[in-house]
């Protein structure tokens, strides 16, 4: 039996049903896998004088590029949309306005807004621009299973690991790591792992976690490599810690859950978000649509004859329609093909 720093998959990651798999109502154009999907996107390069002054000297085996490359608003895929006003005389938003408070809209727009912060984004082809292929999409996967089975290890609280990933993230996407090893991978996945635990259950989580037990899972020599990564990668992240991931909108949109049914849809969808953070596609698009395609997907998977993916309702509620979504779901369901083939990806 393994060790826990030596297992890197985790069930709760594991391949999709193959009820999805029958996916998708594309249009024809989207039926032919990209050739390079999960390995890049081009992107704009910034001048080295954009770069924020929160980037500092970077940490023991990192080494920072020679032109540091900031995400931009210019790489997201699909154009961010807010959500229409909600009409009194639109039959499909008056259930919808019965089940808001006066604020949820503006804290809609607002997290919409938040999410497109190209400071609280990471650059979507980072693997190739910034770690020059030195970390594969693959090593990227295996990381976010072993810290997935982390956070499962020591209960922590929903939303740790998107905020986790997504850390990672960010610290590869503005400083370049000198030949790392699986070693190296996991102690920066491990500190991501601790700072999101603490941003989101604060207190609760320095009962259940502290270096010296970080230390031991993960195999790391001492306790003080886990507190100098913590404070090199809250430093790198410029202190700015809780911008929305596909788990805050997943949430957002199943918040009226009622009934088996849709309560079924949002456990599932929230399996669906959690694969969806190994899959480097991802990182091109925005954790709203990211969601919205989750939902979509659950949908497909356990329609009735008589019930639609999408409908108006939910166009109205995520501010995306069906066509929107369809780069996303294309990318998830060839993601998916390559885990029913390659499990180790």
């Amino acid at each position: 039996m393994g060790s826990p720093s030596e297992t890197c998959e985790s069930p709760r990651l594991c391949s999709p049903s193959a009820a999805w798999l029958r996916i998708l109502d594309l249009p024809a154009r989207l039926q032919t896998p990209p050739p390079s999907i999960g390995i890049g996107f081009s992107c704009a390069q910034l001048a080295i004088d954009d770069v924020p002054a929160r980037v500092r000297h970077p940490p023991p085996g990192f080494s920072r590029p020679s032109r540091v490359l900031p995400p931009s608003p210019c790489e997201i895929l699909v154009p961010p949309k807010l959500p229409k006003p909600v009409s009194e005389n639109d039959k499909s938003s008056t259930k919808r306005q019965r089940l808001c408070s006066d604020y949820e809209d503006d804290i809609y727009a607002n997290l919409r807004r938040t999410e497109r912060n190209p400071e609280e984004r990471p650059r979507p082809d980072y693997l190739k621009t910034v770690q020059k292929d030195r970390v594969t999409p693959k090593a990227r996967a295996r990381l976010i299973g072993w810290m997935d089975a982390f956070v499962r290890h020591h209960d922590l609280v929903d939303g740790t690991l998107h905020h986790a990933v997504a850390y990672v993230d960010r610290v590869l996407s503005t400083r370049a790591m000198n030949a790392p090893t699986d070693y190296d991978l996991r102690l920066l996945g491990a500190a991501a792992v601790f700072v999101a635990a603490k941003y989101e259950d604060g207190q609760r989580t320095v009962l259940k976690l502290d270096p010296d037990k970080i230390a031991w899972y993960g195999r790391f020599a001492t306790r003080k490599e886990v507190l100098d990564m913590e404070r090199h990668m809250v430093a790198a992240l410029g202190y700015q810690l809780g911008g929305p991931t596909a788990h805050t909108f997943v949430n957002r949109f199943t918040k009226h859950a009622q009934g088996e049914e849709e309560l079924k849809i949002q456990c599932i969808a929230h399996r669906y978000a959690d694969e969806s953070l190994r899959n480097y596609a991802c990182l091109g698009y925005l954790p709203s649509v990211v969601a919205a395609s989750v939902i979509y997907l659950t949908r497909f998977a356990l329609k009735q004859l008589d019930v639609r993916p999408w409908n108006t309702a939910l166009q109205e509620l995520t501010g995306y329609s069906a066509l929107d979504l369809a780069l996303c779901r294309r990318a998830m369901y060839y993601f998916s093909q390559s885990l029913s083939c390659d499990p180790q990806c």
